[in-house]
């Protein structure tokens, strides 16, 4: 596993498992390295939540009643070629094997795999993601750099505070959603007992560092980021 695996809790995953069993072991070790998991024990309802949800990685089992694994993946691809896609199974035929390589798969695991395992294929995917989104565009010269963590206007690094790296982090990594002030809080202070005017104190200050208006409020709910597509 990486070292920085604060990227991780910005991402959401999706797995789907129809043996009870192991869909829970899974899901507890996914749940202590993201946020928001969504677990499905069939083929139906793991397409359901991916129209719902928007995941940004899936981990998906090949045998599953009602729809298999190959046929939501494929209907899937219909309409996002990128997403990465871990794989697992317990067939070893070809036919499996080339059905899912077409797929544009990440990793391919076959049943039983070590937690090893499992998590060096989520790192593969992990790092893919963050490959495809190594800067943020803000806007007006200025750039989130994700992988060495800093705020540029016009390639010269712009200081900010530990806090106000990690809420322009947040914000830069899901551009568009409306986080909740307990949201902010949560990440940025972790449990430390913290105010809402603390939170707003922190925005004020990064706004000074940021092109306006970046960071929008959003009337009693939070923030939400700006930037360009």
């Amino acid at each position: 596993m990486p070292e920085d695996t604060s990227m991780y809790k910005n991402i959401k995953v999706l797995y789907a498992e129809d043996e009870e069993g192991i869909r829970e072991n899974i899901s507890f070790v996914l749940s202590l390295l993201f946020k928001e998991v969504f677990v499905a024990k069939d083929g139906e309802e793991a397409f359901e939540l991916f129209e719902e949800k928007k995941p940004d990685l899936l981990i998906f089992d090949i045998c599953m009643p009602k729809m298999d694994g190959i046929e939501v993946l494929n209907k899937i691809r219909k309409s996002n070629k990128a997403i990465p896609i871990i794989v697992l199974t317990a067939h070893t035929e070809e036919t499996y094997l080339f059905r899912a390589i077409e797929l544009n798969i990440t990793r391919y695991l076959l049943k039983p795999f070590s937690k090893d395992a499992l998590l060096d294929a989520i790192k593969t995917c992990i790092l893919n993601l963050v490959k495809d989104q190594e800067n943020a565009i803000l806007g007006n010269g200025y750039v989130f750099d994700f992988i060495n963590k800093n705020l540029l206007y016009e390639q010269n690094i712009i200081n900010l505070s530990l806090h106000e790296l990690k809420l322009l982090q947040v914000m830069s990594a899901q551009s568009q959603k409306i986080f909740s002030f307990e949201e902010f809080i949560e990440e940025i202070w972790g449990w430390e007992i913290v105010t809402k005017e603390a939170l707003k104190s922190l925005v004020k200050t990064l706004r000074k560092k940021l092109p306006s208006p970046l960071i929008k409020n959003i009337f009693g709910i939070g923030y939400t980021l700006k930037k360009e597509s």
